[in-house]
């Protein structure tokens, strides 16, 4: 059984990084009996100034189908220790510390074994335009140094193969591998009302996510217009979030109807029985290089509405969502004022195309799993 060590900022019991946790949980639930995975990761969660309760700082942690070794801190020392024993290493993400510690042993020949990095949308063009300037200066540093020249490229989708291809040139090795869905089912709850819709928001708070859109596209929306939104995720950017409420508090002039409220953090573990008693998500997000809260809002019946700036472009095709440019927010308002007035018989249509759809992607993607392919690169 080939070794591999995953090296993540956080992972469980934290959830506050959202889709990377997922990610990672995701692919030890399906590939554990396949593979032996070792992760490295940090000993807290997200903003937390304390450890999580209950484990091992000095050794490895059995956390589902995966050693888990915590630290509060990444070393050069721990990172060659632990890579020492791996057939592969997969770095998740670009910009961290731990990235640019294994980049520059592997560069150094102090790391021998094949090292996957998972740069998870780093390279969009939408991930530029938020402080485009230093990470671009990274990049280009990086690239010139040649700390790229031994990596493969662990990318989700063709899309982003040719994003990251168009920054570092057409010769990087890359392998599409999907990220692996949530096990399980979600049951349905929630029974829609003919005249009003409940709306939700799951994701981190931050610019990339762009809830700031949301109030401009409530304003769009007819001025009697029923809606209910609750607002989850993770305050990473706090005057984001203020600003984001102040704008949302506005529509109380011109939307007396529409109702807003901000849920705070969402447990993953939770988040599908969230999903499960709204009728939508509404999520127009400058950018997601696979977007796991999309697809468990489908898996719980609840209604995508999103940007066309993450790989879910067929969902308006396949009758089980819209999809629009973030630039047209009026056809965003548009379809909030169509699912207002549909009925539950109307929308259970759509619901159980929502939950056939990711039923066949959810199959297709564990079967034809690019994983395998990045996992058993000889070095």
């Amino acid at each position: 059984m080939r070794k591999v060590l995953v090296i993540t900022g956080r992972y469980l019991p934290g959830y506050r990084d959202g889709g990377p946790v997922r990610s990672v949980l995701n692919l030890t639930q399906w590939l554990g009996d396949e593979y032996d995975f070792t992760i490295l990761c940090h000993d807290r969660d997200h903003g937390d100034e304390r450890p999580y309760d209950g484990i091992d700082p000095d050794g490895f942690n059995n956390v589902g189908k995966a050693r888990v070794r915590y630290v509060r801190s990444f070393t050069a020392q721990i990172i060659e220790s632990l890579a020492g024993s791996a057939d592969i290493v997969y770095v998740c993400g670009l910009y961290d510390d731990y990235a640019r510690i294994a980049m520059r042993l592997k560069k150094a020949g102090r790391i021998r074994v094949p090292v996957c990095l998972a740069p998870m949308g780093s390279f969009s063009p939408e991930a530029f335009r938020i402080k485009g300037f230093k990470k671009r200066l990274f990049v280009l540093y990086m690239k010139l140094s040649g700390m790229f020249d031994d990596l493969v490229f662990s990318v989700t989708s063709k899309r982003e193969e040719e994003e990251l291809k168009a920054v570092l040139g057409k010769d990087a090795d890359c392998v599409i591998a999907s990220d692996l869905p949530r096990q399980g089912t979600t049951e349905h709850t929630h029974i829609k009302e003919t005249g009003s819709l409940r709306l939700c928001f799951i994701s981190r708070i931050v610019k990339k996510k762009n809830l700031l859109t949301v109030p401009d596209i409530l304003k769009l929306t007819d001025d009697n217009v029923h809606i209910k939104l609750d607002i989850y995720g993770e305050p990473e950017d706090k005057d984001y979030l203020h600003e984001c409420m102040a704008r949302l508090d506005d529509l109380r002039k011109t939307h007396p109807n529409c109702r807003w409220e901000y849920k705070g953090p969402a447990d993953s573990e939770k988040v599908p029985g969230i999903f499960a008693d709204y009728d939508a998500f509404l999520f127009p997000t400058r950018g997601e290089n696979y977007g796991h809260v999309i697809a468990e809002s489908l898996a719980a019946g609840c209604i995508p509405v999103i940007s066309d700036t993450t790989p879910w472009l067929d969902l308006g095709e396949k009758g089980c969502g819209y999809v629009f440019p973030l630039k047209d927010i009026r056809a965003f308002a548009d379809t909030l004022d169509l699912l207002v007035q549909m009925s539950e018989e109307e929308m259970s249509v759509i619901r159980d195309r929502c939950c056939e759809y990711i039923a066949r992607v959810n199959e297709i993607s564990v079967k034809d799993s690019g994983y395998r392919t990045l996992f058993e690169k000889n070095s």
